[in-house]
């Protein structure tokens, strides 16, 4: 049997304390530094074990306090947070963008954009806050989805050069990812991630077989391992991938937490092989259902056809919204 890494401890001794009661709403979780020495790991593990569960809204942050229990509701849809949690500035700024994003701007809500690689001002914002994070592009490689899910089954969907049909899955992985090729019956093979990363070995063997048509992987922070790639791990998956020109989908839904900043697998390819994505919902809420992708130029053509077919155009008011948000620097605050 497969033993537990630290963060999955963590994750499941918090999950049951409050689950059981023994952590009761309202109740102050031990601090970092205390759960670091009870589980003898890093006060990083503990920090991403906190924000998973954050993320499946177990717990919230109180500013210079510390993280508390939320109320438990069935399957934990729908839960107020406190307008103590230190969302509640980020939603304040964002509101303020929102009501500025509509003065003088009627032609976003009573004309259709043509566009839809996503609002032009959008993408250059985008194109300027990744540069700042080191992932270099150019604003015609970057397309904006309604949300990571749209990007994920457009991808899932179009033809990649080459004759794969498979698209390769680490496992585990995110479960949308896993529903999405359930539930369209998308041909798929897996290979284990494991807390020391995957065998490169078995890696090359499914890329050689000619099969794969892309690679879905979570170099950092992954979900719900907590492994991230190192630098010499992701050159040697790119030599593999360019030896066998085999795409990556690189998902960095987590990336704006990494404290090191460590290179991401775009950064380091020499090949245009690399579709790297970024989500805003879990930086700033998760109701913003906004993604940018950024595209090398045999999919980019495949996926923006694609996704005219099912919406004409992204939420322009909450992209300008967005828009505004990077450019006055607010995303700086929550990072």
């Amino acid at each position: 049997m497969k033993q537990e890494s630290k963060y999955e401890q963590v994750v499941h001794y918090l999950k049951e304390e409050i689950e059981s009661g023994k952590l009761q709403t309202g109740s102050r979780l031990p601090s970092i530094r205390k759960l670091s020495q009870d589980f003898h790991c890093s006060k990083d593990t503990i920090q991403r074990a906190l924000m998973e569960l954050r993320y499946e809204k177990y717990i919230y942050s109180k500013p210079q306090s510390g993280y508390y229990v939320l109320e438990q509701q069935a399957s934990h849809e729908d839960l107020v947070i406190s307008v103590n949690d230190e969302h509640a500035a980020a939603y304040d700024d964002f509101r303020l963008c929102v009501n500025e994003s509509l003065i003088g701007r009627e032609n976003y809500l009573y004309n259709y954009y043509e566009h839809q690689e996503g609002l032009e001002e959008l993408r250059k914002s985008v194109q300027k806050l990744l540069f700042d994070q080191a992932i270099y592009s150019k604003p015609d490689q970057l397309v904006m989805t309604t949300g990571t899910q749209q990007a994920l089954f457009i991808l899932s969907q179009i033809d990649f050069p080459g004759k794969g049909q498979e698209i390769l899955v680490e496992q585990p992985t995110y479960h949308r990812m896993n529903q999405l090729l359930l539930a369209q019956n998308i041909p798929y093979q897996t290979i284990e991630r494991r807390v020391d990363g995957i065998d490169l070995k078995e890696l090359e063997k499914y890329f050689k077989s000619g099969n794969i048509k892309f690679f879905y992987t979570i170099p950092r922070f992954h979900y719900p391992l907590g492994h991230s790639y190192s630098e010499e791990e992701k050159r040697a998956i790119l030599d593999l991938a360019a030896k066998y020109q085999i795409y990556i989908v690189e998902d960095d839904y987590l990336g704006d937490l990494d404290p090191k900043m460590g290179q991401t697998f775009h950064y380091l390819d020499q090949n245009d092989l690399v579709i790297y994505i970024k989500s805003f919902s879990t930086s700033i809420f998760p109701a913003l259902r906004i993604t940018a992708l950024i595209l090398p130029n045999p999919i980019k053509g495949p996926f923006v056809a694609y996704k005219n077919i099912l919406d004409y155009d992204n939420n322009l008011i909450m992209q300008k919204a967005l828009s505004l948000y990077i450019d006055s620097q607010l995303f700086e605050k929550i990072e």
